[in-house]
């Protein structure tokens, strides 16, 4: 048995549907299907839940109107969906009635947020369900929140595996006998009130990725719209490539330093429990795409450069520094205090420089470092890293990395943190050019 996750793009319009039920066929394997919602509708209903907080009754339901028709168009083109249509009206009538209610009250809560964006799941992973059985293939329906269960983080939350696991046994695994193949819907669950929550960025992964533990599946098929994960970003690079393998390890250092393509966090379960994860092409299923395991086959191997843009630099020179303890604690508390992350973090004797994306709280958080240090800021600069497992100890890598970018002054570089990761950032005027530059370099040469 083996899960697969199909995302928004992948499920984009009947057209798309079709191509994921011609994947389903492709073999006779006992298969759970986590969906997204159809392409733009999640935004749609966040649009529409901003419409609700400024009390715009009208835009609401222009916008509900419009996700409505949009649902029913591709339902009414999947040749067979015999169930779809009324239950598409009975839940936006359901939508169409909380609106007044949310402005009467004038205030949206995380909760109710939650349970207005659960809807674009719980259509689509229905209509799905509704065209693959009446293309022949056994399909049941499961709404996800009989058993996804969460904590009562809306807007994040995490999931019980405990209770998650004793539902999938108990509810989705017997489904098995008179059907092959088990749709649900990715992204949202319940707590154990009852009350609907959504698991956050890449919360359809995160779904597929339990329910793959939980059901002990063989493996974790990833459908996006891309075949893998690339070296670097094709619309910087055109000549990126599909990359063939990475460990998980490298897969979180991608992600956290700028590729959007898959959250790993959202995966760690299955890759912890020894559950490979693959990352496929809906359009191209021939393609190997890429492979996500615990452990890399090629420790001494740059697989992928990234980058993160619209970095600031915050510098930290002080002579107190010199000898004393203490001294990066409190730098730290400052950032801590303004929940503001720190990416990378360089020091010398008497100076600490630490990128932060997150601008929110410059200010204040100058002022308060002011108070006993000098602070310098840089705006309008970019992290590149080069990752691979291995690179803090092979011979070579920053040799070749330098030399790259001979011509482009790089202003920061962390290495050795991570032994998967060396960074460097450079002005974002010229980030095209170096992670161009770096690419050939690692990607591009013959033998690479």
């Amino acid at each position: 048995m083996k899960v697969l996750k199909f995302g928004g793009i992948s499920v984009k319009n009947a057209l798309s549907i079709v191509a994921v039920k011609d994947i389903l066929r492709r073999d006779n394997e006992k298969k759970v299907v986590v969906v997204s919602a159809f392409y733009g509708v999640t935004d749609t209903l966040c649009e529409t839940v901003e419409q609700i907080k400024q009390n715009n009754v009208k835009k609401a339901f222009d916008l509900t109107n419009k996700t409505e028709n949009l649902c029913l168009k591709i339902s009414s083109e999947l040749i067979g969906c015999r169930n779809s249509h009324n239950f598409i009206k009975e839940k936006f009538k359901e939508i169409r009635q909380f609106i007044p209610a949310l402005c009467l009250l004038g205030e949206v809560t995380p909760r109710s947020i939650d349970m207005i964006l659960s809807y674009g799941e719980k259509i689509s992973s229905f209509v799905i369900a509704d065209y693959l059985n009446a293309t022949g293939l056994k399909t049941a329906y499961i709404d996800a929140l009989q058993i996804i269960k969460t904590d009562s983080n809306f807007n994040r939350a995490s999931v019980d595996m405990t209770k998650t696991g004793a539902s999938v046994k108990k509810i989705l695994l017997p489904l098995f006998k008179s059907n092959d193949c088990i749709v649900t819907a990715g992204f949202i669950g319940c707590d154990k009130d009852g009350s609907v929550t959504t698991l956050g960025r890449g919360g359809s992964d995160y779904t597929a990725s339990v329910i793959a533990v939980c059901a002990a599946a063989e493996k974790l098929e990833i459908w996006k719209d891309v075949n893998g994960i690339m070296t670097t970003d094709p619309k910087v690079v055109k000549k990126a490539k599909p990359v063939s393998q990475l460990s998980y390890k490298e897969a979180s250092e991608l992600a956290f330093f700028g590729a959007k393509i898959l959250h790993p966090k959202t995966i760690r379960s299955a890759i912890m429990a020894g559950i490979p994860v693959y990352v496929k092409k809906t359009s191209e299923p021939d393609y190997p795409g890429t492979l996500i395991e615990k452990n890399s086959e090629n420790k001494r191997k740059v697989k992928a450069a990234t980058f993160q843009k619209n970095i600031t630099i915050v510098n930290i020179c002080s002579e107190k520094m010199l000898g004393a303890y203490g001294f990066l604690s409190k730098v730290f508390d400052v950032f801590t205090s303004y929940k503001t992350p720190v990416d990378l973090i360089t020091t010398s004797e008497v100076n600490i420089s630490v990128t932060i994306e997150c601008c929110e709280h410059l200010q204040d958080i100058v002022k308060d470092l002011s108070a006993f240090a000098e602070v310098d800021i840089t705006k309008d600069v970019a992290i590149i890293s080069l990752v691979g497992e291995g690179i803090k100890y092979t011979p070579g890598i920053a040799v070749k990395c330098f030399f790259a970018l001979k011509d482009i002054n790089v202003i920061m570089v962390s290495m050795g943190a991570s032994e998967a990761n060396l960074s460097v950032i450079v002005k974002q005027s010229e980030l095209q050019r170096a992670v161009s530059k770096l690419h050939h370099e690692f990607f591009e040469k013959k033998g690479e």
